[in-house]
């Protein structure tokens, strides 16, 4: 049961992570690199306001969501000015000024010896401790999560977005904001990593800088081709199937020097394969 519940919460915190790089990959056009590193602000905020009881859970899971959103917003208003490669170029660039100061900054991030033990969720008094109360917190963060994308890709405003992705000069045409609705598109994206950073940092109890690396943004962007881009149901397929095939190895007896090369292998051998044949995706919008 522990082990079905292991791989649940996983699934549930990359699924966030999934949503949030759809925003700015599947629905806007923007293909970032560096979602990962927003990520590790989010996880390693919670882990410091819980670590020194500054702030309790919820309390701090909002701390990381607006740092989150605000990160990606000034992050965003200088890269979205270039375009196409270049964007990616300066994504990649933030990712690796990110990963160092995570290494390097050791005095507020524990360097390369991470942050250990992490206190778990306490909401209202209710210990999350169990990996089944644990399970149930992360299941009501990725419902907020999915309705929040459903109802924004719903709204006026998701239309706008899609209107961006598909002729960007067209709609500066018709008199909207294209670069403000993409900086609102990369706060939401972050509030959203931001969330999935602090449950991702209270289940494991542990994070180092390896855990928000360039080798986690390319994870999360094979979970979301693999899963489907510019769908809700996408970002959840992608990752509860790429996060299902290490768990499966966990089952075989191999050699611990083997699983990391396997693993690798397959996500390469998946992410060519949907590429060659159905680069939608699983349950994605042909792109």
């Amino acid at each position: 049961m522990s082990f079905f519940l292991n791989y649940l919460i996983q699934a549930e915190i990359f699924s966030v992570m999934a949503l949030s790089t759809n925003l700015l990959v599947g629905i806007i056009g923007i293909f970032s690199v560096s979602q990962a590193a927003i990520f590790g602000v989010g996880a390693y905020t919670v882990a410091l306001l819980l670590l020194s009881k500054m702030l309790g859970f919820p309390a701090a899971i909002v701390v990381a969501v607006v740092l989150c959103a605000a990160l990606n917003i000034v992050l965003a208003l200088p890269s979205l000015r270039v375009a196409g490669d270049y964007f990616v170029v300066t994504s990649f660039g933030c990712q690796l000024v990110a990963t160092a100061i995570f290494i390097n900054w050791s005095q507020l991030t524990g360097g390369a010896s991470g942050l250990v033990g992490i206190p778990t969720p306490a909401i209202f008094g209710y210990s999350t401790d169990e990996p089944a109360a644990f399970a149930c917190v992360s299941t009501v963060i990725l419902a907020i999560s999915c309705l929040g994308f459903w109802l924004l890709m719903r709204s006026p405003f998701g239309r706008i977005v899609h209107a961006i992705r598909q002729d960007e000069l067209a709609v500066a045409a018709a008199g909207k904001d294209v670069l403000r609705a993409k900086v609102s598109v990369a706060a939401v994206s972050g509030a959203f990593a931001g969330m999935a950073g602090g449950l991702y940092a209270t289940y494991l109890s542990f994070i180092d800088p390896t855990s928000f690396d360039i080798g986690v943004s390319i994870i999360i962007l094979t979970m979301l081709v693999v899963g489907g881009a510019r769908t809700l149901a996408g970002s959840l397929v992608g990752p509860f199937l790429l996060l299902a095939l290490p768990h499966g190895l966990d089952l075989i007896e191999l050699s611990p020097t083997i699983v990391g090369p396997m693993r690798q292998l397959i996500y390469g051998a998946l992410l060519i394969a949907f590429m060659m044949f159905r680069p939608q995706g699983i349950a994605g919008q042909r792109l």
